[in-house]
């Protein structure tokens, strides 16, 4: 096994180790929005999360005092995505290098 499938395998379990870790998560992105009058005047600000689950866009109302949680389940979120991301990355990386070994070992027997 050379070093780098052995440091992918490596990181790999530390990403799942990391991943059984995350906490409450959902998906969204926090963002400040103004009502205007009729006027357009701008005036009483609030939270909105949006966000796309099964092809469909929906945006949700955040009161004040779940602003904290929401934002921290949404940044939970992404840090999964990025995790997860990481490990098809490095088993692409694993696969592909045992796919050439095997190509190698294969074209020495031949």
């Amino acid at each position: 096994m050379s070093k780098k499938i052995g440091k992918a395998q490596r990181r790999i379990e530390e990403i799942k180790n990391e991943l059984s870790s995350l906490g409450a998560m959902r998906p969204g992105k926090l963002s400040q929005q103004k009502r205007k009058d009729r006027n357009g005047n701008f005036y009483g600000a609030y939270w909105q999360l949006g966000y796309t689950y099964k092809m469909k866009s929906r945006n949700h109302y955040v009161p004040e005092e779940l602003l904290t949680a929401v934002s921290k389940q949404t940044e939970t979120y992404r840090r999964f995505k990025k995790l997860t991301q990481e490990w098809v990355d490095l088993a692409m990386l694993i696969a592909q290098a045992e796919f050439e070994q095997t190509k190698k070992s294969l074209k020495k027997k031949g």
